[in-house]
């Protein structure tokens, strides 16, 4: 149940799994009836699982507003500086009150399999201990530890904990998301009250179960509302436990649809919007405008169903990598790399550019969401990031910024280092923080970089144009000190860059805009002055190819 979002089509064939699953939800409720008055406490289950189980209490006051908190969650990042959600004013106040034995005992349980479940406002609890038992996993991982197990959160009668930036929140985390069941019979109490308050948003899977053997399982956010709303009851006391074991025994007994959307096709998809509705009738609702938003959906995520799978995707772009690898190769002879597809002209540059084109936003498309997701994952993620993920991340942004920094200086802006993509400062970030755990054993290079290991380079050259330009037509101007300082500044960095053999042997190129910047810049300074990084050249086997 934790990878649901990767092994099913649709919700229909979610419903088909669940409906079979009902055998260990059963385990875990029994767990919940048990005696103890007590907060929480650790159980084993009928087949050995353990299981954290929080007190069945329904809502303290009836309080159901939310409160705007930060610290109090500050297990869950957005990656702003200050993270901020509206969750359960009880349950955050209730949870944060527990002792440290809490914390321990979820991370005694990194490394086994643990279930986490709880009713009403045990529910709420249950949800915000496994997300934090989520974040535990995370913060071991990025730091290379193997074997960690992520929670299931099993909870009965639709604890609704946040609002939106919450929801939003975990909805960002694929791994999150998906160890999330809430098992919900129609006529419990607690869910019917809770239906009533606005605000809340629901996140993970929604079984919904009724008296005569039905359930419908729904992860879709407007479904699960739309199963609440025919729930609200304004009267309802969250007081009781409501007693799932006899739904649960009477669902084993039925099968929900025939067949799963896997078995469709695109030309018989009518029948996968009549398993849709016949789920929600089962609950219901019968709004037709609903169904058919699901059945869209349904058809997406049958489509994209292997649009975002890790070793697949990365494989698909070093494919790409490789594509554009080549490319650079053609292109040395007609001015390099950059420039060659900064100034295209002939209908060989402008065909070869389509299909470079196409596999660019293939790859920045993919790396800006993987990107996204790590940096929402514990700060040392990213220095700790697997290698085969860290350096094909690089490779990548080593490879396509200079295109975009072509086309951005060619569409006549200026300052790019200002209005560059975040995921390749974060791609750079990452790979600085790995390069100093490993500078102590490294050995200094002895040759050229093949690529410019700083990506923004050609940016710089740009900008070294730009102020040249400027500084002839400065005159007598106030600003001609400080155009030059930016030229001198420029200077030094090529020559740091030359010196340790970070930037590549193409720079030097006949008709490359770096080239063109030296030569102009050296006939503005005059044939007597001494580029300060000329010695550097060739001590360091760099050829300086004729102008």
């Amino acid at each position: 149940m934790n990878h649901s979002q990767n092994m099913f089509n649709s919700e229909v064939e979610l419903s088909k799994f669940l409906s079979s699953s009902i055998g260990p939800i059963q385990e875990v409720y029994d767990v919940l009836l048990k005696e103890e008055k007590i907060e929480w406490g650790l159980y084993t289950s009928s087949s050995g699982i353990k299981v954290l189980a929080f007190m069945t209490l329904p809502l303290l006051s009836g309080d159901h507003d939310l409160e705007v908190v930060n610290k109090a969650i500050g297990f869950i990042s957005t990656g702003a500086k200050d993270s901020l959600f509206s969750v359960n004013k009880e349950a955050i106040e209730l949870f944060n009150g527990f002792n440290d034995r809490l914390e321990e005992i979820e991370k005694e349980h990194i490394f086994t399999p643990l279930i986490i479940t709880g009713w009403g406002l045990g529910g709420m609890l249950a949800i915000l201990s496994a997300l934090r038992l989520q974040r535990a996993v995370d913060v071991e991982e990025s730091n290379g530890i193997k074997g960690t197990k992520r929670p299931m959160c099993i909870t009965f009668g639709a604890p609704l904990v946040g609002g939106e930036d919450f929801q939003q929140a975990i909805a960002k985390r694929p791994q999150w998301k998906s160890g999330f069941l809430n098992v919900v019979v129609k006529k419990d109490d607690g869910a019917r009250c809770f239906a009533t308050k606005e605000g809340y948003k629901p996140f993970g899977t929604f079984l919904f179960c009724t008296e005569s053997g039905h359930c419908t399982a729904l992860e879709d956010e407007k479904a699960i509302m739309a199963v609440l709303d025919t729930m609200a009851s304004p009267d309802a006391k969250s007081l009781n436990l409501q007693d799932y074991n006899e739904v649960l025994s009477s669902i084993r007994r039925k099968v929900l649809v025939r067949g799963g959307a896997s078995d469709l096709s695109e030309g018989n998809m009518s029948l996968l919007k009549a398993g849709i509705a016949l789920q929600l009738k089962k609950v219901g609702v019968s709004d037709t405008i609903l169904i058919d938003e699901m059945e869209k959906l349904a058809k997406m995520i049958k489509r994209k169903k292997n649009a975002y799978e890790p070793s697949k995707k990365l494989n698909d772009s070093k494919i790409s990598l490789t594509i554009m690898e080549w490319y650079m190769k053609t292109r040395r002879l007609k001015g390099g790399y950059y420039d060659s597809y900064k100034n295209r002209h002939s209908k060989e540059d402008i065909s070869s550019q389509q299909d470079i084109i196409k596999h660019h936003r293939s790859m920045k498309q993919y790396w800006k969401k993987f990107v996204e997701e790590k940096n929402l994952m514990p700060q040392k993620e990213g220095a700790n990031l697997r290698k085969r993920w860290l350096y094909s991340g690089n490779n990548y942004r080593r490879i396509v910024e200079p295109l975009e920094i072509g086309e951005y200086y060619k569409n006549g802006h200026r300052n790019y280092i200002d209005n560059r993509d975040n995921h390749y400062k974060l791609l750079e970030g990452w790979l600085k923080d790995d390069m100093k755990d490993q500078d102590a054993g490294r050995g200094k290079k002895n040759k050229p970089a093949i690529l410019n290991e700083d990506s923004c380079f050609w940016a710089y050259v740009e900008e070294a144009l730009i102020s040249l330009k400027d500084l002839r037509n400065a005159g007598a101007s106030n600003n001609v000190a400080d155009i030059e300082n930016q030229l001198h500044w420029f200077e030094a960095y090529v020559k740091s860059a030359i010196e340790d053999y970070s930037v590549s042997q193409d720079i030097f190129i006949r008709g490359t805009s770096f080239m063109k910047w030296l030569n102009e810049y050296k006939a503005y300074k005059g044939a007597s002055y001494a580029l300060e990084f000329d010695e550097y050249v060739k001590s360091k086997g760099y050829i300086m190819y004729p102008c």
